[in-house]
């Protein structure tokens, strides 16, 4: 296993050093003290001095994923009850949730014209209609874009369809 002029490490211990005679199951090493020390083959683990030429370079990976642009035909969902926005929402009032989901339809707004993305479905339930009616007067500020109510039969009233020019 080991031979003569081997660096060796000692197992638990910090020792090192230069096999100079091998027995049977056992090595003896000059230490990196000066002194000879015998150990068995099991306590002693080999030292490889690496040189560059000893490595084979593999190539490397993309860094970069590769993004794959999402099919602008297909209906994204983006559900506006605050519970799906925020982990933690009590003491906030009506009016900071309102904005935190007006903030996320311009978000997504933006997001889907940078996507090339033209179907947007905004799902803001039932309620009291406030959030309908704030997210429609957004919709109709933004140019190139078409809304209405989305399906009957999935949503309900609970959702407004967006086209995107």
């Amino acid at each position: 296993m080991f031979k003569t002029g081997d660096k060796v490490k000692i197992l638990d211990d910090d020792g090192q050093g230069v096999v100079i005679r091998v027995h049977k199951n056992t090595a003896t090493i000059l230490n990196s003290f000066g002194f000879e020390e015998t150990y068995g083959f099991s306590e002693l683990i080999p030292v490889q001095d690496l040189a560059v030429g000893d490595f084979k370079l593999l190539p490397e990976d993309d860094p970069k994923p590769k993004k794959t642009s999402p099919n602008p035909e297909i209906l994204k969902e983006i559900d506006l009850h605050i519970g799906q926005l925020l982990d933690f929402h009590s003491g906030l009032s009506n009016f900071e949730i309102l904005q935190i989901q007006l903030s996320k339809v311009k978000s997504e707004i933006e997001l889907a014209r940078k996507e090339k993305r033209n179907r947007l479905v905004f799902i803001h339930g039932h309620g009291s209609g406030k959030l309908r009616e704030e997210l429609h007067k957004m919709l109709a500020s933004y140019p190139k874009i078409e809304f209405y109510d989305a399906s009957f039969r999935k949503y309900k009233l609970g959702a407004t369809e967006v086209r995107l020019f």
